[in-house]
């Protein structure tokens, strides 16, 4: 099992974990009663929430790189990052699409790769980020403009 289904409910400072499940058909199940209830305040949700999250990463000696690639592949930073939160133990790459941002109307200026990965060592950072950069130039998620 990699995964456990989570219901959730209520927000901010009433939030609460309802309960931890095995498959989704039984949070579901539980989920569906909840929200059926008359004493339901808050609509009670499904997460999907994963085991042992980083774990492996870590175990390979992976580390955190925070990383920001534009358009053209160019790295404008590379950053080691020593902290690990619960914002970052889940990395992601996304498209920073400054192209579109009204601050950045006339301007010539390119989208650009940003985020987290777990990697070896600065290399590996950037090879992981230049593949997702390629991958977004070829389903065209990512531009650059010319003034």
């Amino acid at each position: 099992m990699k995964n456990v289904w989570v219901i959730e409910q209520g927000s901010y400072s009433d939030y609460g974990v309802v309960g931890v499940f095995s498959s989704e058909k039984n949070a579901q199940r539980v989920c569906d009663l909840i929200n059926a209830s008359e004493n339901c305040w808050d609509k009670a949700t499904i997460a999907k929430w994963p085991l042992d999250p980083c774990i492996e990463e870590l175990n390979q000696g992976l580390s955190l790189w925070q990383i920001n690639m534009p358009y053209d592949g160019n790295v404008t930073s590379c950053v080691r990052r020593t902290d690990i939160d619960g914002y970052n133990i889940k990395t992601d790459l996304w498209v920073h699409e400054r192209t579109k941002a009204p601050a950045w109307e006339g301007r010539p200026i390119q989208d650009q790769i940003c985020g987290i990965v777990w990697a070896k060592d600065e290399q590996h950072a950037i090879k992981i980020a230049n593949e997702f950069r390629a991958q977004a130039i070829a389903e065209n998620r990512m531009g650059e403009r010319a003034c």
